[in-house]
Order: structure tokens, then C-alpha cells, then sequence
């Protein structure tokens, strides 16, 4: 074999045993910048101008009558960007914003009626074992047992019709796998703040979860936690059509359970903010350097031999 042949060779192998590891560090991670917005019901620019952020996914929702969902996934067609989900916190609260556009006009922009619901699903279980709180499963065996699970927020307005208005939040627990415990659930939790509006061809929410007195209660600065999953909708009518967006596109607890979680760590805030530096293991460099270095060598003997 040629020495050009095997230099290209063995660059290409050291390159490629580089790929496993950079597919292995796509894992859905988020470091929650620092903040307090208002829960008003408004996610404005420049209080929330520090937020991690995520992209909801999801499309309409068109029934006859009743209340009947359109699946989607990420291979299907009718999927679509909906809007944005935020993440903030300040070291004694977890903030959660979303807005959820309208790109279809479906919605009407300036409603009389309105129903907006947000569900943030997540697991902290059990106390004191923060390996267990990034590993995508629930602990608990038992409804009655389990601390982590959906907190819902919703509000409804609605002027002179029934449903009358609504304003409040739920938790709902959920045990492993993939089990929901509607049965002990839990109106208007301690330390859960809930609003939503819809504003102009959007709508937005937004939710303050104290961290030591809520359910999500074991997490603390400088911990990581997994956010299952976030869904939001809306719907400015009496007529069951709506629109929807949520995080992951498959879900996590939704058949066949394809979906990934979502790992959220909250940094420290303030002076105690530690900045990162990305240290390349040696093993890393002695292979992209061996896969640069023989490139360049196979180059060199390519011209070499045009001479």
C-alpha cells in the first residue's frame, strides 16, 4: 500500500472513533440562567433575557364535537414549530415560561373567552440521591408514596358562559414507569405561582415553583433535575378546536414512549457564578491530532507525487 493511502487510512479511523463521543454529548442538557420575572401572564423580553430556552413543537388540535387529539410525532407532516419555552431561576425559585404562537390564524387574537393550560411534568425522586434525578425514571412504587410528577396550571376566562372562569394549579403524581396517579391529586400545591394570557396572536404563561416548599422540593443550586416533558395550550372559543405545543415532540410518558428527558441544572446565580472551561481530555487531542496530522501528511505526499 501506498504511504499516501495508509496515512489517509488511519486519519479517517482516528477521526471517526471521535463521532461516538460527540453523538454521546448532544444529551438534551440545559443551564438555567439566573432571574425573577413577574407572573403576570406576560413573558416580556428583557425580564426572561437570561432564560435557557427550548423549541415547542406541536400543531392544531380539530375535533367534531369532542374532545379528541391529533397525534403527532416527528415524522409527522402536520408537525410545526409553535413557539418557545423558557427557563429561569434564582437560586429560591424555579421560573417556567412559554409562549404559543398562532402561525395558522387559528385562534382568535383578541378573545373574550379563552382557555389556556400549562402541564410541567418533572422527577426529583428520592431525597438526597441526585444520581437518581437524571435518570428518567420515577421511584415510586406507590401513588401515595410518590413526590414528583405534572404540576397544571390553567386559566380560563370566560364572561358570561359555562365553563365560568378558572384560575389554579394541580399536581399530579406519577409512579414508574410511566403511570399518572390522577386519583391523589393535590389543588392549588403549596409554593406553585400560575398565570397566562393571550396577547394579541399568542399566547403566554408563565409559573414561579418554589423550590423547598412545592412539590418539586429535593432540588437545590448547583443540582441537575429531569424535566420530562412541558405542554401548553390554547383555545379562544367554546368550539373544542385549540392549538397545542410541548417539549420533547414524542413524549416521554405517551406511547411508544420515545421521548427523551430533559436535563435542567441550576447554576449559580450572582457572585457565586462559576464560569466553565471546556478541558478536552488527552485522549481526545492525541486523536484529533493524529487525524489532523496524517490529513496533512497524505496532502503533502498527494502534491508531492503530482510533481
Amino acid at each position: 500500500m501506498k504511504r499516501r493511502w495508509l496515512l489517509l487510512s488511519v486519519s479517517v479511523i482516528c477521526l471517526m472513533a471521535l463521532a461516538p463521543a460527540t453523538v454521546l454529548s448532544q444529551k438534551p442538557t440545559l443551564n438555567l440562567g439566573c432571574g425573577t420575572p413577574t407572573v403576570d401572564g406576560r413573558v416580556g423580553s428583557a425580564e426572561w433575557a437570561n432564560a435557557a430556552t427550548l423549541s415547542l413543537w406541536g400543531g392544531v388540535l380539530e375535533t367534531d364535537g369532542a374532545q379528541e387529539g391529533v397525534s403527532f410525532s416527528q415524522n409527522n407532516h402536520l408537525v410545526m414549530e409553535m413557539g418557545t419555552a423558557y427557563f429561569l431561576h434564582d437560586g429560591n425559585n424555579l421560573y417556567v415560561g412559554a409562549v404559543l404562537e398562532d402561525p395558522e390564524d387559528m385562534e382568535t387574537d383578541n378573545p373574550s373567552y379563552y382557555d389556556l393550560w400549562m402541564n410541567f411534568t418533572f422527577e426529583d425522586e428520592p431525597a438526597g440521591r441526585p444520581g437518581r434525578w437524571t435518570d428518567c425514571m420515577y421511584e415510586a412504587d406507590s401513588c401515595a408514596e410518590s413526590g414528583e410528577g405534572q404540576i397544571a396550571g390553567a386559566v380560563r376566562k370566560s364572561p358570561g358562559a359555562v365553563p365560568a372562569d378558572m384560575k389554579g394549579v394541580e399536581f399530579i403524581p406519577w409512579v414508574a414507569e410511566h403511570s399518572s396517579c390522577e386519583l391523589f391529586s393535590e389543588l392549588n400545591p403549596p409554593g406553585v405561582d400560575f398565570d397566562a394570557a393571550p396577547r394579541g396572536t399568542a399566547a403566554h404563561y408563565e409559573m414561579r415553583i418554589n423550590l423547598q416548599n412545592s412539590p418539586l422540593d429535593n432540588v437545590r443550586v448547583g443540582d441537575c433535575f429531569d424535566m420530562r416533558w412541558i405542554w401548553v395550550y390554547n383555545s379562544t372559543s367554546l368550539q373544542p378546536n385549540s392549538i397545542y405545543g410541548s417539549w420533547p415532540i414524542d413524549g416521554v410518558d405517551e406511547e411508544p414512549y420515545t421521548g427523551e428527558c430533559t436535563v435542567l441544572c441550576l447554576d449559580p446565580c450572582g457572585a457565586e457564578e462559576a464560569v466553565e472551561e471546556f478541558v478536552p481530555e488527552p485522549g481526545t487531542m492525541l486523536l484529533l491530532g493524529s487525524g489532523l496530522a496524517g490529513l496533512a501528511g497524505y496532502a503533502t505526499l498527494r502534491w508531492r507525487a503530482r510533481e
